[in-house]
């Protein structure tokens, strides 16, 4: 009788350890079901940035798990990627998506997935940017968040530059104090780089304020006139900048750029203080 009675409560118990366990599993399956997670990127705009030298770019945008992070487990979530209507880049010419789907997961457990495209640096036409603007449709589990469902990303296109380097500098002056002496003046000058497209050079003058009769006339120096210049896409330009008496600007009418062939910088230079002002080329030095 007892066999008996302890046989019963085994398979009572057994019976509750089952029961409990299918009540977890619709409990997590309806939880699943239920939950809203909510997708969506994390930014609404951005800019992507490529120098334009011929290589293929990859560029990658985060999709975010914004809602259901509390919960112990997510399932994977994938959603389909629309390229809106107002979208100027076009697919296959201005990006490629790398996966052929044309879609997005979010692996389960994970909080994020990415979405990379690959960008042909040779299609990019630096006058003319073009925005890419991806939109989110309804994912497999979930929902997307409306303010976060498109994002509108800018393809910006920069022209390779590297001028760094020594030049044999001529310089030819439309007016300073000592004329017609010292015009025009040859000297080695080395341009420097401090930054994208960005360079310093030592005495803009061609050698006026440095070594020549300024700098015993008015005890000018190598650093009395110190310029930094853009190179952008062969334009040269700057702002800003100034020698002893006030600042110094490109000459009206003058060129101000870089010869893509030979490499030879001309600027063309003023100075408002007392209307110093002049042309000079750069040739690199090999």
């Amino acid at each position: 009788m007892k066999n008996t009675k302890l046989l019963a409560l085994i398979l009572f118990s057994m019976l509750l350890t089952t029961s409990c366990v299918d009540d977890d599993v619709q409990e997590i399956e309806g939880e699943f079901a239920t939950t809203p997670f909510v997708i969506g990127f994390s930014e609404t705009s951005r800019d992507a940035i490529f120098q334009v030298d011929g290589s293929v770019q990859t560029l990658e945008i985060p999709v975010n798990l914004i809602n259901g992070l509390e919960y112990a487990s997510s399932p994977n979530i994938t959603a389909s990627l629309i390229v809106d209507a107002t979208s100027t880049a076009v697919p296959g010419t201005d990006f490629n998506f790398t996966n052929p789907s044309q879609t997005v997961t979010i692996e389960e457990d994970r909080d994020f997935g990415m979405i990379e495209l690959t960008v042909d640096t040779d299609n990019i036409d630096v006058d003319n940017s073009k925005t890419l603007v991806l939109r989110l449709a309804e994912p497999s589990v979930g929902l997307v968040a409306q303010q976060f469902q498109t994002i509108s990303i800018e393809i910006i296109g920069l022209c390779v530059s590297d001028l760094a380097g020594m030049y044999s500098v001529t310089t030819t002056y439309g007016y300073h104090d000592f004329l017609p002496a010292y015009n025009p003046n040859t000297m080695d000058i080395e341009v420097v780089s401090v930054g994208d497209g960005l360079y310093e050079v030592f005495d803009f003058s061609g050698g006026l304020y440095s070594s020549g009769p300024y700098a015993d006339a008015y005890n000018t120096g190598p650093t009395s006139f110190t310029v930094q210049f853009s190179d952008i896409c062969n334009n040269i330009t700057w702002s800003g900048q100034t020698d002893p008496w006030g600042a110094c600007t490109p000459l009206d009418g003058g060129v101000n750029a870089v010869n893509p062939t030979t490499g030879v910088i001309t600027i063309s230079w003023f100075c408002e203080g007392y209307g110093e002002n002049g042309v000079s080329v750069y040739t690199p030095i090999d």
